[in-house]
């Protein structure tokens, strides 16, 4: 009777995971049905003028179905800018100008206004990341602008003054989630600000960046509105606000949402009757400088050259003590007084309302106070960051060769004892040796990079023997794939 009850619970078990992982199958299979396009829905919407992502689809090779995994994750994207993603097979709805040609099976399509609109080769669009950048940045070619030099730049600022800011990213390279984070803002920002875009040149020295720097960076130029404060530095140029965080979407609109603040707002109550500031500023750290009746004017001119300074990074209030005493009277309550001793108080974001009473020196020394704090929540941050993806992949990967392999995925393989085969050089290198021993493997693939250590470990021993045998090895980026991976497979 036991044996029989373990039985039932065992088939109920296996029947509950039968339909999870169907479920699991029909939710892949929805999605890729999703966006399989038939040759009629192809020229319905190609009529319609709406804009249209295609790949059309020939053969399929290891590289073309990771390609494809990503297409169907940028579909839900795309949308948002309503850009419809597919794929039409060629086998099943040949569309003749598409499927006609080998060629055509390493391109992808934007479709706009009825017609094609660019062409984009699997290597530029090989992510969701790639996908949506490059797709956007299509879109947005008339409005995103390109400069080079310093020259290019300043042109740029003397069409946009009185008329618009401009954002000015800089981005190592295109296809990544920095460019894509840029196009995204270029998308929902571009009727207000002019973007511009650097991947590189001389204008990256006039803007304090060593060309080899790996960071992506931001700059807010204030070209609509000249401020009097600014103008003694220089007549030609705009102000600059450099955004401090690193490049997302998220901390690019946050950042921009910032400078739409006032740049001083003055208050007649002690900072600690401030309430914190509201969305979308409740990230922000607010500074407070207190000005007195006989230098008012003074206070607020020191204020204002302080706020351009904290410009992006804080918000500036000047309290003005005089009236301090009118609204306590007012009330009729204690006096809410700062001592003398102090100049200046600050409240940070997330850490509580607590308002901090320092006295400060010069303007530098409010700066340095912002900026250090800033600078030891983005370290936090980015520790915090480091431990949630160690955490996780190292939870996820529960596979003892994908946990070591990722644990080891900084140590970069001594590729000297073996030789590189690409599809131009494979049949030569081969033909030079009675014996060679090549290893076609998948950087992508766990059991293939941990097996290629072992590998190079063997070729080191082989190599200087008096043996006519070659170690080789073929990535499956080298063009190599379609005539040998699928026996690897």
């Amino acid at each position: 009777g036991g044996q029989h009850i373990l039985l039932r619970m065992w088939a109920c078990i296996a029947a509950v995971l039968l339909w999870i992982g169907s479920a699991g199958c029909t939710e892949k299979a929805n999605m890729s049905n999703h966006i399989e396009y038939t040759a009629a829905d192809f020229y319905e919407r190609l009529l319609s003028g709406k804009m249209m992502f295609l790949y059309f689809k020939q053969q399929v090779s290891p590289t073309i179905s990771l390609f494809l995994v990503e297409l169907e994750k940028s579909a839900e994207a795309l949308q948002d800018y309503g850009v419809l993603v597919g794929k039409i097979s060629c086998k099943k709805e040949p569309v003749q100008t598409y499927c006609s040609e080998a060629k055509q099976q390493h391109s992808a399509f934007l479709f706009r206004g009825g017609k094609e609109f660019l062409s984009f080769s699997l290597d530029t669009v090989f992510d969701v990341n790639s996908i949506v950048a490059e797709v956007l940045f299509a879109i947005l070619r008339d409005e995103v602008k390109y400069v080079h030099t310093d020259a290019d730049l300043l042109a740029m600022e003397k069409a946009a003054k009185g008329k618009k800011d401009i954002v000015l990213g800089y981005v190592r390279s295109l296809g990544t989630q920095e460019h894509r984070s840029l196009m995204e803002t270029a998308y929902v920002y571009g009727s207000k600000y002019q973007l511009i875009l650097i991947t590189g040149g001389p204008v990256l020295k006039q803007l304090g960046v060593n060309e080899s720097s790996q960071q992506s960076q931001v700059w807010f130029l204030h070209c609509r509105v000249r401020s009097t404060l600014m103008t003694a530095v220089t007549s030609e140029r705009c102000p600059v606000t450099r955004m401090r965080k690193a490049l997302s979407t998220l901390n690019l609109h946050t950042f921009l949402q910032l400078l739409e603040a006032p740049l001083v707002s003055e208050v007649y109550v002690d900072p600690s009757s401030v309430p914190p500031p509201q969305f979308p500023y409740q990230l922000t750290p607010q500074v407070f400088l207190f000005s007195h009746p006989a230098t008012e004017h003074l206070d607020l001119d020191t204020a204002s050259t302080l706020a351009w300074r904290l410009r992006g990074l804080a918000l500036l209030l000047l309290v003005h003590s005089c009236g301090l005493y009118v609204v306590v009277f007012t009330r009729q309550s204690p006096a809410v007084k700062t001592p003398d001793k102090y100049n200046a108080a600050y409240r940070l974001p997330e850490k509580s309302s607590e308002v901090k009473y320092v006295t400060l020196r010069s303007l530098d020394d409010v700066l340095e106070l912002v900026t250090k704090q800033g600078k030891e929540e983005q370290e936090e941050e980015e520790d915090d960051h480091v431990d949630e993806e160690e955490g996780l992949h190292l939870g996820e990967l529960d596979d003892e060769v994908a946990a070591a392999v990722y644990k080891n995925r900084d140590h970069f393989q001594d590729m000297d004892s073996v030789t590189q085969l690409t599809s131009d050089n494979f049949h030569t290198e081969v033909a030079q040796s009675s014996l060679t021993v090549v290893l076609f493997y998948l950087k992508w693939d766990a059991v293939s990079m941990a097996f290629l250590s072992s590998f190079i470990e063997v070729a080191e021993r082989f190599e200087g023997k008096q043996w006519s045998s070659t170690f080789s090895l073929c990535s499956h980026k080298r063009k190599v794939e379609e005539l040998y991976l699928p026996i690897y497979a």
